[in-house]
């Protein structure tokens, strides 16, 4: 049990890290921490790193942070399983690691173990994106759903294809409704049996004669290429990748013999 002392003159410096929320508050009952603040200061940012000193509830001795009491009557008492000397962090629930690069503690085994930092990105990613695509700081913006920033959001952030980030929990709301990119546009998954059902649709279905002859400029979203196809009111399918991810930059109004054409 131990309680926390603040340089409050330096309280106001930074806002409150998220990366591991509620980590120093007095809800944190398993360890017992307690952040000593005036009630007016309850609700304001907090500089975890500014924390100095702690007090230990079981032998009332002001003593420097650390991981144990230092006290002789406490024997080596543990303030936390997790304590991390630099972000001044004690957590009891959760396996944390600090990342010397992101210059933060995260949720995790450990770099090696169940994650590496991306020095291009400068971001912490799962194992399994090794090889994902890289895109400068690319964590350092806000999540496109929800506008939480994710640098140092606690929440699960997942990796699109595109190189781009999101929540995912945003995600599997998002692709309820969407397949899409919301920044970029581009796909984010294998659409080939979506795109194949579009395919039969349109096969199926015949357009009034005035239309049959018309073509419509576009821009694939996924491979970036201009074409021309034939008109349409929904779909429209990219000669080059086979996407139906496009949109039209200019519908042609005169009759063309063939206009199946992408550049």
């Amino acid at each position: 049990m131990v309680m926390l002392h603040l340089d409050v003159s330096r309280l106001f410096e930074i806002p409150r890290s998220r990366y591991m929320d509620a980590s120093i508050t007095s809800e944190t009952a398993s360890f017992g921490l307690l952040v000593v603040v005036s009630c007016s200061l309850v609700d304001s940012a907090m500089t975890k790193k500014l924390v100095t000193e702690m007090l230990c509830i079981r032998c009332l001795k002001v003593q420097p942070c650390g991981p144990i009491c230092t006290t002789l009557s406490c024997d080596g008492f543990p303030m936390a399983k997790h304590y991390c000397s630099i972000c001044k962090l004690f957590d009891d629930e959760r396996a944390v690691y600090h990342c010397p690069f992101c210059n933060l503690c995260r949720v995790g085994e450990g770099l090696g173990i169940d994650y590496f930092h991306c020095m291009t990105c400068n971001c912490c990613l799962g194992m399994k994106l090794v090889n994902h695509k890289c895109l400068e700081k690319s964590l350092e913006t806000n999540c496109p759903i929800c506008c939480e920033f994710l640098f140092t959001s606690s929440e699960a952030v997942r990796a699109l294809p595109c190189g781009h980030y999101m929540h995912s929990a945003c995600f599997q709301a998002y692709t309820c409704s969407h397949y899409t990119c919301p920044i970029c546009g581009k796909s984010l998954g294998d659409m080939a049996v979506y795109f194949g059902m579009l395919d039969a649709l349109l096969a199926a279905e015949e357009l009034p004669e005035e239309y049959k002859d018309r073509c419509q400029d576009i821009l694939c979203n996924d491979c970036e290429r201009k074409g021309t196809t034939r008109f349409h009111w929904l779909y429209h399918k990219c000669g080059t990748c086979g996407s139906y991810n496009t949109r039209v930059i200019r519908s042609e109004t005169t009759t063309v013999p063939d206009c199946s054409t992408s550049s």
